[in-house]
């Protein structure tokens, strides 16, 4: 009778402690899930927000540390969205580069030397133009034409340094460079060459003094500049100066009496003139150098197989050009390069 009071008493306790040992892991389960499945919410937000997805849904379930990092993560997220939202925004009025270089502190007062290709483009007869034209219908006619232009530099890695009226000044390897100075020049003229189907596209439709038939000259030059922050303290401008600038501008004025629309000098041709067909122009006298500066007109990229027009199906001569364009072929006996001054001041040269 004793032992079996002693088996009762040791059946009991066993069934207790196996009672408390499932209550215990079960109590350990579902604690463990109050903590786990918050974790896996903030995990899965981790990994939305790193695809760019900064707007995130999470309400916090608890008052305890994991709730004070659910809010906290859902406050994060807004304030990357609204960070992005100022980018986008800044970014429409300055390169997005430079936008998150400034917005992180990266751009002061100063400059640096970089070697560069800088293009110029220009309306021709726009004074004309503009003049029969109200003036929203100006900056309508603006706005359109220069969207289609500012995306072929975007495009191509390059940065829309300013506009100046109706003419576009672009960089390419400056703040960055896609890699070196012949890809950053190559790029640069893939988008002169983008612009000019661009352009076609643009005058489809168009006629008359309401909507005129568009030409452009576009200018493309290489060479070393100071690039960075111009002005003071309290209104920055990132542009690139230096006489490779004034030369590019130059260049650009010159398309009208050559009867071009791209044109290129010698320092960017020397570094790509293996991926273009060119037409040599009549040479250009510049102040301040000893030799007189090569221009060549640019025909075609032959090997480009994403650039409309271009390519194996695209012009192969100059007068193709002319023909396509609708520009007048020059007496190039009888081109004067000293003409056509340059139109443009630029800043610190």
């Amino acid at each position: 009778m004793v032992f079996e009071g002693i088996a009762a008493t040791t059946r009991r306790n066993i069934f207790l402690t196996a009672a408390v040992l499932f209550a215990a892991v079960l109590f350990v389960w579902f604690f463990s899930k109050t903590i786990s499945k918050p974790i896996r919410q903030l995990a899965d937000a981790a990994g939305r927000i790193e695809q760019g997805e900064f707007e995130i849904d999470l309400k916090p379930k608890t008052r305890d540390e994991l709730g004070l990092l659910t809010e906290s993560f859902v406050h994060m997220g807004k304030g990357l969205a609204e960070r992005e939202r100022l980018k986008d925004t800044f970014g429409r009025f300055i390169n997005k580069d430079i936008a998150e270089k400034a917005m992180k502190g990266e751009l002061t007062l100063g400059g640096e030397t970089k070697h560069v290709t800088i293009f110029f483009s220009d309306i021709r007869s726009f004074t004309a133009i503009s003049e029969k034209l109200e003036p929203h219908e100006v900056v309508e006619f603006l706005n359109e034409y220069m969207t289609k232009m500012v995306k072929c530099v975007n495009d191509t890695s390059g940065v829309v340094d300013k506009f100046i009226g109706d003419a576009v000044m672009a960089v390419w390897g400056a703040p960055v460079s896609s890699g070196s100075p012949a890809s950053d020049a190559l790029n640069c003229v893939r988008a002169a060459m983008m612009m000019r189907t661009a352009l076609l596209e643009f005058n489809k439709g168009r006629g008359g003094d309401k909507k005129p038939i568009i030409k452009i000259g576009c200018g493309v030059n290489t060479g070393d500049v100071v690039a960075g922050q111009i002005g003071s303290s309290e209104r920055m401008e990132y542009t690139v100066i230096g006489d490779a600038v004034n030369l590019a501008s130059r260049t650009e004025a010159l398309n009208k009496p050559m009867g071009t629309d791209i044109l290129i000098t010698e320092n960017t041709y020397d570094l790509i003139k293996e991926h273009l067909l060119v037409e040599e122009m009549p040479s250009v006298t510049v102040k301040g150098k000893e030799k007189p500066v090569r221009m060549f007109a640019v025909i075609n990229i032959p090997a480009a197989s994403d650039i409309p027009g271009a390519g194996p199906e695209g012009p192969k001569t100059m007068a193709d050009v002319r023909n396509l364009l609708g520009i007048q072929a020059p007496d190039i006996n009888k081109v004067d390069t000293d003409a056509e001054e340059k139109k443009y001041k630029i800043q610190g040269s």
